[in-house]
């Protein structure tokens, strides 16, 4: 019993040298690094000062910042109520220009639509009376063709339904009587 006793012991006391010596290590290491630590210390310090200083600088501009800020948004409040005033009337405007252009309209199409009619008619007239001209002056060529041999040296003064000459027929110039919707032929022998 004695030596497991003193086998004891023994493991003990190796154990206690064996944590000694690591103990020893760590305190080396500590105390080598000891300057190493105050460096890190001091270079933290330096920064938090850095910091504090960068931080007021901060402050300052941000201070700046708010007071230019602030003084915009009062010159945005003061001018609001004319940009708005200015909406409204551009508003106005704008639907007075839009009523003004549909009343326009409206009386432009009142004002022509007669005179459309008008001319409408008075082309329908000339189309008409361009193809009774047109009629007549085939008819007066047809019957120049039967008539030739008669014709050798004098002209024709036969009259045409109108009561119209054929020698005249070519300087006819028809004048239209828009209030009667009448064709007036006028001309003269050439």
């Amino acid at each position: 019993m004695n030596l497991i006793i003193d086998f004891l012991l023994l493991a003990a006391s190796g154990a206690a040298c064996f944590y000694c010596w690591v103990l020893n290590t760590r305190l080396n290491k500590l105390s080598s690094s000891k300057d190493g630590l105050a460096a890190g210390v001091a270079a933290l310090s330096q920064s938090a000062e850095d910091m504090q200083s960068a931080m007021v600088e901060t402050k300052g501009e941000t201070t700046n910042s708010v007071a230019h800020l602030e003084a915009l948004l009062k010159t945005v409040d003061e001018k609001t109520p004319e940009v708005e005033a200015m909406l409204e009337e551009i508003k106005a405007i704008s639907k007075q220009a839009v009523n003004e252009t549909e009343s326009a309209t409206v009386n432009l199409v009142e004002t022509l639509a007669p005179h459309i009619a008008e001319a409408r008619k008075t082309a329908s007239f000339l189309f008409s009376s361009l193809e009774r001209a047109s009629e007549q002056a085939s008819a007066a060529g047809k019957k120049e063709e039967t008539d030739h041999a008669d014709n050798s040296a004098s002209l024709k003064t036969e009259s045409t339904p109108d009561g119209v000459t054929e020698a005249d027929s070519d300087d006819l110039e028809f004048v239209i009587d828009v209030e009667e919707n009448e064709a007036v032929a006028k001309g003269e022998a050439a």
